[in-house]
């Protein structure tokens, strides 16, 4: 599998789309063309990738009981029909007064913690590496259920050495590219051989469930990437497979379109 094909899709979306301006501002998003603010090449490669989510999910007929809305409503808008997320007061409160009413039964109490667990377990299980291959863990999140970093606890639970350096960094939808570069950083300098990215956000629990524009954007999940050194000669490697590069930028000019409870 070419996975940088679609690392190539997400760096120019990332990196090259400009922002449309806000509906409730005059100012411009973008203030001047973008252009790349940092960018390198990468001399590492997925070798495995996993996922995870959450089994309760509401669908768009859901939040019409809770709404003014629509399936229709909602789809042509957003292209969503249902989202997976995690059981709290804020989805509770939505699914309860649903058609069906029920909260789907987990085996254990899901969190973003449970979720970023699976999620790693299934990418080392598709790289053929153990947890003891591991020499990095980084969980990019906005949302962790631990104040102080989710990634020490999921690192321990996958089974990586005691030891292990593992850390969470936030850098909201752009986490996960922000997580892959650094480590790809640490990789170049030659310590880590191998390291496990994840992504894990429960954005539902600080959506606010009474504004029907932002409340319908969102979902819980965890994706996870296992990371190699690419010790072939040349740009990404010898036959072509793995990160060729990447370009990265921030721009806050919309920082306070889309609000959080």
């Amino acid at each position: 599998m070419k996975l940088l094909q679609a690392f190539a899709l997400l760096g120019t979306a990332a990196s090259f789309t400009p922002a449309t301006n806000s509906v409730n501002s005059k100012r411009p998003r973008v203030a001047s063309p973008l252009s790349m603010a940092a960018g390198g090449s990468l001399r590492v490669r997925p070798i495995g990738i996993g996922s995870s989510a959450p089994h309760t999910t509401i669908t768009n007929s859901d939040l019409e009981s809770v709404h003014d809305t629509s399936d229709e409503w909602i789809s042509s808008r957003t292209g969503i029909r249902e989202r997976h997320v995690l059981v709290h007061e804020g989805t509770r409160s939505v699914i309860e007064k649903s058609a069906d009413g029920a909260v789907s039964d987990a085996e254990e109490p899901e969190t973003l913690r449970t979720l970023g667990i699976e999620a790693a377990k299934n990418a080392l299980e598709m790289s053929g590496k153990s947890p003891e291959d591991i020499d990095l863990v980084i969980c990019a999140t906005s949302s962790p259920d631990d104040l102080f970093g989710d990634a020490p606890s999921i690192a321990s639970a996958v089974g990586c050495p005691k030891g292990t350096p593992a850390f969470d960094l936030t850098a909201a939808c752009s986490g996960f590219l922000f997580g892959t570069v650094t480590a790809s950083q640490f990789m170049a300098n030659g310590g880590v051989k191998n390291a496990l990215v994840i992504g894990a956000d429960a954005l539902t629990r600080w959506v606010d469930w009474d504004d029907r524009n932002s409340c319908i954007l969102f979902g819980d999940g965890a994706g996870a990437m296992v990371l190699t050194a690419d010790e072939e000669e040349g740009e990404g490697g010898g036959d072509g497979i793995g990160l060729l590069g990447y370009a990265m930028h921030s721009n806050g000019l919309g920082y306070n379109d889309l609000k959080c409870m």
